[in-house]
């Protein structure tokens, strides 16, 4: 099929759908535009995303970290 035949289809598949589902078509052609012709940038995006996940790990490790490290501190050092 040619391109311009792919064009027709799609353009005869989203015919009639609801504004919303007609959203997540226009999202998804986007994303794919995107993945084709900046694919770096995709790459950045997912690295970034997975280092601020790491980083959010990583500090909740810490918080039960010094939770465990702080208990019992008032029944350990009262103030006098």
């Amino acid at each position: 099929m040619t391109a311009q035949g792919y064009q027709e289809l799609i353009m005869e598949g989203v015919k009639g759908l609801p504004t919303e589902i007609l959203a997540e078509v226009a999202d998804f052609i986007y994303f794919v535009r995107q993945r084709v012709l900046q694919p770096r940038m995709i790459e950045d995006d997912l690295r970034n995303a997975m280092l601020r996940a790491e980083l959010r790990q990583f500090s909740r490790d810490e918080e039960a970290h010094l939770e465990k490290e702080f208990a019992n501190y008032e029944q350990l050092y009262p103030r006098e």
